[in-house]
């Protein structure tokens, strides 16, 4: 327990120094920072990670089977994806505000998460269970970078709209390198909220049959997914670039935000138990 407390404690601590390191990098733009960046980046998720490898260890599960489990879960992923689309892209700037959510967020897990609770008794007859979660999450996580990016992209188009840059959007990078951004993290986004959605659709047929139970959180992952599509189709199709897909992004995400928290905590259903 003592080594769990510490360990947990010093991921925290870690995400700080990281979003020194990196808001420091916002404010001055040093070249020797940005070269740094990556690597200290690199090792943070490589400590997130044995982080996770020691709490499956400690709690005989993947954490995965309630919510400041899967707080934990969804920072290591939300960061990794982030982080390959950062050397994509070659611009740190947005590096701050993610990270700093990602702090945030670990400190709510830390403070709120029981390794000594069992998971339910119901996801012991769910195949795929911990494959069905992390599709999921690895989808939201895309999701949340293209919401933070479209945001950035309407406050930053408007203060060029009415010509008065601050110092905080000079920092940023151009609206074309954050609507690529947004579509990239879109696109990974659909691709594992299928793969999630699918993998649900197995399981719930396993355990439920034809008989189907209504379920408010199936409905709302599913107009999550509907949502993004057609983000997707008009994104590339129908060339719904700039301020249009921004806003339908942050739409979608809204939406997100919403449905977890009517569906999953006040009209929860058979998702309760997480």
């Amino acid at each position: 327990m003592e080594w769990m407390i510490i360990y947990k404690w010093s991921l925290v601590i870690v995400y700080a120094i990281l979003l020194y390191l990196y808001a420091r990098h916002f404010i001055v733009g040093s070249q020797k920072l940005n070269r740094i960046l990556s690597n200290a980046l690199g090792l943070t998720l490589v400590f997130h990670l044995s982080y996770l490898i020691f709490l499956t260890r400690t709690m005989g599960h993947v954490p995965f089977s309630n919510v400041f489990e899967m707080m934990t879960s969804y920072v290591f992923i939300f960061v990794l994806i982030y982080f390959v689309i950062e050397l994509r892209i070659q611009d740190k700037s947005l590096g701050v505000i993610i990270i700093l959510i990602a702090w945030l967020t670990q400190i709510v897990s830390n403070i709120f998460i029981d390794i000594t609770k069992s998971p339910a008794e119901v996801l012991a007859h769910l195949s795929f269970y911990e494959w069905h979660v992390f599709a999921m999450v690895l989808a939201y996580s895309g999701f949340t970078i293209s919401f933070i990016s479209s945001l950035m992209y309407v406050l930053l188009s408007r203060e060029i709209q009415k010509k008065k840059l601050g110092f905080f959007f000079s920092r940023l990078p151009s609206l074309e390198l954050m609507d690529r951004l947004s579509n990239m993290a879109v696109a990974i986004g659909v691709s594992f909220i299928t793969i999630g959605i699918i993998l649900g659709i197995i399981m719930a047929s396993k355990v439920w049959g034809a008989k189907w139970p209504f379920d408010p959180k199936l409905i709302a992952v599913f107009i999550t997914w509907l949502i993004y599509v057609v983000f997707i189709y008009f994104r590339n199709f129908r060339d719904w670039q700039g301020n249009r897909a921004a806003v339908l992004s942050i739409f979608g995400f809204v939406w997100i935000v919403i449905s977890v928290i009517l569906f999953s905590t006040i009209f929860s259903g058979i998702h309760s138990f997480i």
